[in-house]
């Protein structure tokens, strides 16, 4: 009996094949294909300051406006604003300068442009120097008008080092660098001044998505200050910040402490937000500080090793001012 009711078996299941219009042999159970172990993904490499070569740069800014002469009174202020990373801003640079070099250095924001050659080379690159400086050295044909790049002295190589591949002249920050442009069209006419962040920024995947990192913080900028009556001020921003990030939670917290023209310009604090899988981030100064105002954010380097960020501060209450600058970060 139990034989037979495997035959019986064995035939049903034969029939039903046959029944579906397919071969009388029964189909032959494929064999699995195991499932290949995922390959873990490259880790990013990112190249290093300073240049070797000649490139095109776009940036994360931060840009304001004055109209007026500042020696005689009070300027017209315009608004202070940052921009994300874009092509808004932008700097074509040599990888060698030189006082007797003819490729150009090119600075532009829009459709607006400068470019700057070895004559006009005001500060050279150098040990001690932190910023390398281009003015315009021809005669302008309008009276006043003027235009000037400081750039940060880690994108040229210092033929001092003794490692390969060589150093630049300043060595903390490797990813990240900065460039300022501030011109005017003439003694009382229009003045702007743009800062912008370049470099190699972290690939998105590349963040970090857990714990909290502090960073050791450089500032740069300026200030331009319009009292009710008497002369204003154009005045270059030093001080100290703070900068924490939880990587968890994508909260930046910044904490900027700013002079000018050795006084104290204010203490401005704010928060910001990393979504998710992104590499940028933007946040505003709020309660407690000097004036209001916004920053903007890129991270650089493996693992958002630098950072980069670009801020802006309004204060329309007496002496009204407008700043705008860049702060280069390193993570502890």
């Amino acid at each position: 009996m139990i034989r037979r009711s495997i035959l019986i078996a064995s035939t049903a299941v034969a029939l039903t094949v046959a029944g579906c219009g397919g071969d009388p042999d029964p189909t032959p159970t494929p064999t699995p294909t195991p499932t290949p172990t995922p390959t873990a993904s490259a880790t990013p490499t990112y190249s290093s300051l300073p240049l070797t070569a000649a490139a095109e740069v776009f940036t994360v800014s931060a840009a304001t406006s004055y109209t007026g002469d500042p020696a005689a009174g009070p300027v017209a202020l315009g608004t202070a604003n940052t921009s994300p990373f874009s092509n808004r801003v932008r700097f074509a640079l040599q990888n060698a300068v030189s006082s007797t070099m003819t490729a150009e250095v090119v600075a532009r924001e829009n459709v607006e442009e400068a470019r700057f050659t070895g004559p006009d080379l005001l500060t050279a690159p150098a040990a001690g120097v932190q910023e390398y400086v281009f003015r315009e050295s021809t005669a302008p044909t309008t009276a006043g008008a003027f235009t000037q790049l400081e750039l940060y002295n880690n994108t040229i190589e210092n033929p001092a080092s003794t490692v390969t591949p060589k150093e630049a002249y300043l060595t903390t920050f490797k990813r990240v660098s900065y460039a300022a442009w501030w011109r005017g069209d003439s003694t009382a006419g229009a003045k702007r001044i743009s800062y912008g962040l370049f470099g190699y920024p972290t690939v998105p995947t590349d963040m970090p998505n857990t714990g909290t990192s502090t960073y050791t913080v450089e500032v740069v900028g300026r200030a331009v200050v319009s009292p009710a009556a008497g002369a204003s001020a154009v005045d270059k921003l030093t001080g100290t910040a703070t900068l924490s990030i939880n990587y968890a939670t994508g909260l930046v917290s910044l904490t900027l402490n700013l002079n000018r023209g050795g006084a104290v310009y204010g203490t401005f604090t704010g928060t910001g937000a990393i979504a998710a899988g992104e590499n940028q981030f933007t946040g505003s100064f709020g309660p407690g500080s000097t004036a209001g105002g916004t920053f903007q954010g890129l991270a650089y380097g493996s693992q958002a090793s630098e950072m980069g960020i670009s801020f802006a501060i309004t204060q329309d209450t007496a002496p009204a001012s407008r700043a705008v600058g860049v702060l280069l970060a390193k993570k502890n």
